[in-house]
């Protein structure tokens, strides 16, 4: 059976340090055919001279196809925008900051050759910072590919999937079957994980294929800028909940959507919205907990909304509000240091 063809959707946006490197890793793969779409959104530095640069001087066998200046959009417009512009089977993730192992595409192709019901794959990879040390050797920490798919009787959202979406790749339909994906939305991960579900299953794959680069300037929670006061600090932390809050609005069209088109039954999309609603709440209540303007009737509002929505039992729902609003009653530097330099939230 041959290889389902690949598209690259290389997004690009004020990495000039890192651009080179990056383009050279998906330029140099031993995959001997595929397209790259290049979306430089509009970088006010010398981004797209490099970009330039390295499409002129390149004689391999890739198509590229280096999208024309246009207005900043963001990165779900910019992502949306190389899709339109793609022919693959596949589309592969790739920012201007990461570097792609020489193996990435043709070991991505041969997986969804080799597993035709698998929808999205996320490989694993190796954290560096902004040069190229190893802060994290490994990202997942399971042997082997993973496997899952929506279970009714699960109350994670993402169905345990804790996906890196610097490393994913996905089947066309994944795009194609959707309208495009809101520019509210935040990053494209999490509307590709949640439609990825809703088509097939996703796989979470050991296997290193990509240096993710953590640099201080990140969109991703891998951003820790330093020399930060601890508001700032706690401003940064708060961004994370903030982005799971705006995610609810894509989701929800993009279940109306499955509903009408049939892609999914009445009661898979039915659950997957009380699930929608329930990370929506959480994250509101973590954003009200994290951010140091937060004033507690506002926590209150959001304890409300989330006791009335979320379908999990008592037990958990009174663990969570005790370790979400604990946080809260630490003193603010120490509330910066346990958010921002330990977790997420």
């Amino acid at each position: 059976m041959s290889l389902p063809s690949i598209s690259v959707i290389f997004l690009a946006y004020k990495q000039e340090a890192y651009v080179r490197e990056a383009l050279q890793a998906v330029l140099t793969q031993d995959l001997p055919d595929y397209e790259v779409i290049i979306g430089d959104d509009a970088s006010p530095d010398t981004t797209r001279r490099i970009i330039e640069e390295e499409v002129a001087a390149y004689r391999g066998s890739a198509r590229i196809v280096l999208l024309p200046p246009a207005p900043n959009v963001g990165v779900i417009r910019n992502f949306n925008r190389c899709v339109a512009a793609s022919s693959g089977e596949i589309f592969v993730a790739a920012a201007g900051d990461d570097v792609s192992h020489p193996t990435r595409l043709r070991r991505i192709a041969e997986f969804f050759r080799d597993h035709p019901d698998c929808t999205a794959h996320y490989s694993n990879a190796r954290v560096t910072d902004a040069i190229g040390g190893v802060l994290r050797p490994t990202w997942y920490h399971h042997q082997g590919i993973l496997f899952r798919k929506f279970d009714p009787a699960s109350f994670h959202l993402y169905q345990g999937v804790q996906f890196c979406g610097a490393t994913g790749s996905y089947r066309g339909d994944v795009f194609r079957k959707f309208p495009p994906m809101p520019g509210t939305t935040g990053g494209e991960d999490g509307p590709a994980i949640l439609r990825s579900l809703l088509l097939g299953s996703t796989a979470i794959d050991s296997e290193i294929l990509l240096d993710w680069r953590w640099h201080g300037a990140n969109m991703s929670h891998g951003s820790k800028p330093k020399n930060l006061s601890w508001r700032d600090k706690l401003r940064r932390a708060a961004a994370w909940p903030a982005g799971q809050k705006v995610h609810r609005r894509g989701y929800r069209a993009d279940l109306a959507h499955a509903e009408q088109a049939g892609l999914a039954s009445p009661e898979v999309v039915a659950r997957l919205r009380q699930l929608v609603d329930d990370v929506h709440a959480q994250a509101s209540v973590k954003f009200h907990c994290t951010h140091p303007n937060a004033r507690w009737k506002a926590i209150g509002q959001a304890v409300g909304y989330f006791w009335r929505v979320s379908p999990r039992g008592l037990m958990w729902k009174l663990r969570f509000l005790a370790k979400t609003i604990g946080k809260k009653l630490l003193p603010g530097p120490l509330r910066a240091v346990v958010l921002f330099n330990f977790s997420k939230f």
